[in-house]
C-alpha cells in the first residue's frame, strides 16, 4: 500500500499543477478531488471483488492481472520475449503459445467473432505497469484510475468548450455519475475505454472544429482510435458516425440537422451492412443474434473445459463430475453429463464425446449463474424479429435493472441511478428551450446514446451486465438535458411558486 500512496501523491500533484491556456472553469483542487474519489472507488471495487469472488480466475479485476504476471515474469528471465509479447511483434507462434499463453486463463476467448481479442490489451497493459508496481495490485488500481481520469478530464474539456457557463454541472456529470465512478475506477477494460473516448473527442474537436492543427492532437487522435480498435472496437460504431455527422453539420452550416443525421446514419448503415455481407460473406443480423445467444449461454454459468479438439461445458454444480488428472489438467468421469463442441465447428452441439473420459482437459473458467437474466432465448435471425426487438432492447438499456425486481446491492443502486437520470432529463425538457439549444450537439448526443443503447440492449440479456456496458453513454444522456435546460424558466417558475 505504501507504493500505492506514493503514486496517489504523484498523480495528485500532476493534476494540481497542470497548467493550460484553456480556462477550466473550476479550481484545480476540484479535479484532484475527482481523482481521489476515483481512487477510493477503485479500492472499494477491489474489496467487493475480494469479498464476493473467491475464485480469482473468474474475477474480472484479478484475472487479467494474474495472466499479466506470466508475461511480466519473462522480463527478468527473457527480456526479448517480454518485449515481443508486449508489442505483439513476432509472438504469434508455437513457442509463445506453449511457453506463456497456454499458462494463462484468459489470453484466448471462446468466441472472438473475428474481432481483435481485447483480453490481450488489458493483459499487456497490466504487464506494462508491473515493473513500476513493485508487486502491488493497488498500484495497478491507482494507475488505472489516473488513466481513466485523463479520459474524463478530456471529456470535461470537450463539453466545457461548448457550454462555458455550465462548468460545475459538467464537472458533476462527467466525474460523479455512480456507474462511471464505480466501473471506471478498477483494473478493468472500462478505464482504458474512458481514456480513449475522452481523448478521441477532445483531439478531434481541436483538430477539425477549432482547426488547431498540431502534431500533439494528431498523435492523440491516432492513439485514441488505435486503443479503441484493440480494446472495445464496437465503440467506434457508437461514436464515429455521430461525430462525423456533427462535424459536417457545423462545417457546412446545415440547417435541417435532424434530417441530415437520419439520412447520414441510414446511408452508413446500408454501406456497413452491404460491406459485411458482400465483403466478409457474413450476415450482420446473424452475428448480433449469435452474440446474444452466447451471452445467454454464458449467463447460465458452468464449468468450461478445453482440449486440443473440444470445448466442454458442465453445469455449475457438476464439479464432482470431473477428476483431476495432472497438476493443471482434468478428465471427465464416465457418467458425466455435459455439452460439447468441436473447436472447428461451434454450430453443432455434441451430446457425447467418444472416449471423452480418456481425454485430458484444461479448466479454462468456472462461472456462476447470472441472477438477473432478462431473456433465456435469443431472437430469430430475421429482419422482422430484429426490428420488433428494438423497443425492448432500448427499454432494457434505459431502465434495467428494474427497481421493481430484487437484485444485488450494485443493481439496486443502478436502478435508482436510472430513475435519477430519467428524472433529471425530464425536468430539463420541461424547463427547456429546444429552439435555442445547440441542435447539432443535441442530435450528436442523442445518436450516441441511441446507438449505444441499442447495441447493449440487443447483445446483453443480463441486467447486471447492462449496467456496466452502457456506462460510457451516461454522460451523453445527462448532457442532452443540460443542453436544452433554460435556467431562466426555472427561476420564473420558482418565483411564481414563492408568490403563491
Amino acid at each position: 500500500m505504501i507504493a500505492a500512496f506514493i503514486y496517489i501523491l504523484l498523480f495528485s500533484s500532476v493534476i494540481f499543477f497542470y497548467k493550460k491556456r484553456l480556462e477550466l472553469g473550476l479550481p484545480r483542487w476540484a479535479f484532484v478531488l475527482a481523482f481521489l474519489v476515483k481512487v477510493a472507488s477503485g479500492f472499494f471495487l477491489t474489496y467487493i471483488y475480494s469479498s464476493h469472488y473467491t475464485d480469482r480466475s473468474t474475477a474480472d479485476i484479478f484475472k487479467y492481472y494474474d495472466d499479466a504476471k506470466i508475461m511480466h515474469k519473462a522480463l527478468s528471465e527473457k527480456p526479448g520475449d517480454y518485449c515481443s509479447m508486449l508489442s505483439g511483434v513476432g509472438n504469434d507462434n508455437v513457442y509463445y503459445d506453449t511457453t506463456y499463453y497456454a499458462k494463462m486463463n484468459h489470453w484466448y476467448k471462446r468466441n472472438d467473432f473475428g474481432n481483435y481479442n481485447d483480453n490481450h490489451t488489458i493483459i499487456r497493459l497490466n504487464a506494462l505497469i508491473m515493473p513500476l508496481s513493485f508487486g502491488s495490485f493497488h498500484v495497478h488500481t491507482v494507475f488505472m484510475c489516473f488513466i481513466s481520469f485523463l479520459g474524463l478530464f478530456a471529456l470535461y474539456k470537450f463539453f466545457l468548450s461548448l457550454f462555458k457557463t455550465k462548468a460545475f454541472l459538467i464537472y458533476v456529470i462527467v466525474f460523479f455519475i455512480p456507474s462511471v465512478v464505480f466501473w471506471g475506477s478498477g483494473v478493468l477494460k472500462e478505464g482504458l475505454l474512458l481514456f480513449s473516448l475522452g481523448i478521441l473527442l477532445l483531439s478531434f474537436y481541436e483538430l477539425f472544429f477549432l482547426k488547431r492543427i498540431s502534431f500533439k492532437y494528431g498523435l492523440l487522435l491516432f492513439i485514441s482510435l488505435f486503443l479503441l480498435l484493440i480494446n472495445k472496437n464496437y465503440l467506434l460504431l457508437v461514436i464515429l458516425p455521430p461525430l462525423l455527422a456533427y462535424y459536417i453539420v457545423e462545417r457546412f452550416r446545415i440547417k435541417r440537422v435532424f434530417l441530415f443525421f437520419i439520412s447520414f446514419h441510414f446511408m452508413l448503415f446500408v454501406l456497413f451492412y452491404v460491406g459485411i455481407k458482400v465483403g466478409l460473406d457474413k450476415k450482420p443480423i446473424a452475428l448480433i443474434v449469435q452474440k446474444q445467444k452466447d451471452f445467454i449461454n454464458l449467463s447460465k454459468g458452468g464449468i468450461f473445459l478445453l482440449s486440443n479438439e473440444y470445448l466442454v461445458r458442465l453445469e455449475p454444480e457438476q464439479e464432482n463430475e470431473i477428476a483431476k488428472y495432472k497438476t493443471d489438467s482434468v478428465k471427465l468421469l464416465a457418467d458425466a453429463a455435459y455439452m460439447s463442441w468441436r473447436l472447428n465447428n461451434f454450430d453443432d452441439t455434441l451430446g457425447v464425446i467418444e472416449n471423452g473420459e480418456q481425454i485430458s482437459f484444461k479448466v479454462i473458467s468456472k462461472l456462476p449463474r447470472a441472477g438477473s437474466l432478462l431473456q433465456d432465448k435469443p431472437i430469430a435471425a430475421t429482419w422482422s424479429s430484429f426490428i420488433g426487438f428494438a423497443p425492448k432492447a432500448f427499454y432494457n438499456s434505459i431502465l434495467q435493472p428494474s427497481i421493481l425486481k430484487k437484485g444485488s446491492s450494485v443493481e439496486r443502486i443502478a436502478s435508482l441511478e436510472n430513475i435519477g437520470i430519467l428524472l433529471f432529463v425530464l425536468v430539463c425538457f420541461i424547463f427547456g428551450d429546444i429552439k435555442n439549444c445547440n441542435k447539432a450537439f443535441l442530435w450528436f448526443s442523442l445518436f450516441v446514446v441511441l446507438i449505444m443503447f441499442l447495441i447493449v440492449g440487443y447483445t446483453t440479456p443480463v441486467a447486471g451486465a447492462i449496467v456496466r456496458y452502457k456506462m460510457p453513454a451516461l454522460p451523453f444522456v445527462l448532457m442532452i438535458g443540460l443542453n436544452v435546460i433554460c435556467f431562466d424558466k426555472i427561476s420564473r417558475f420558482l418565483g411564481r411558486m414563492k408568490r403563491k
